[in-house]
């Protein structure tokens, strides 16, 4: 996105688990955070599932091929694949999901005539929607596979009310 955020983002990050699906968005001031924002994507769904990451699939933006990142990965025993550089097919489901969000985004923006400023927070309702909504092969929601229970939508409301 082009517009900052209220707190000064301009860059956000998608991570999705490739076991659930469960998708999880970061806002950043600088691409130099995706690691910070890693780290804590990563300590987040290892606590919640009890599961390792072991791979993480991403472009080849410098972001993610830096030394830093690099070691960090290494250290972890992630495995890293990165995509063929113009081939975004590659990276199918991060880039189907992001498409996704931003579209649900705009529209919700839209539909209620905010200022686009306010685009981390429709993007992050984006996210918990989506995070609640069915896999249509494990009939569970991505919410449901990672917290081992059902979500609670009791406080779902029309974006920006």
């Amino acid at each position: 996105m082009q517009t900052k955020t209220p707190s000064g983002c301009t860059y956000a990050v998608t991570f999705i688990d490739d076991f659930s699906r469960h998708v999880t968005v970061y806002f950043m001031k600088k691409k130099a955070e995706v690691l910070e924002k890693f780290k804590k994507f990563k300590a987040d769904m290892e606590n919640a599932t009890g599961r390792k990451t072991k791979r993480l699939r991403s472009d080849n933006g410098g972001e993610y091929t830096g030394r830093l990142f690099k070691e960090y990965l290494s250290k972890q025993g992630i495995r890293h694949e990165k995509t063929v550089p113009y081939t975004p097919q590659q990276n199918g489901l991060a880039e189907r999901m992001n498409r996704s969000l931003v579209e649900m985004a705009r529209c919700m923006l839209y539909h209620e005539g905010i200022d686009k400023k306010w685009w981390a927070e429709a993007v992050n309702t984006s996210a918990w929607i989506i995070n609640r909504i069915p896999n249509t092969v494990t009939v569970k929601t991505p919410y449901e596979i990672v917290y081992h229970k059902k979500p609670q939508l009791k406080n779902l409301k029309v974006f920006g009310a």
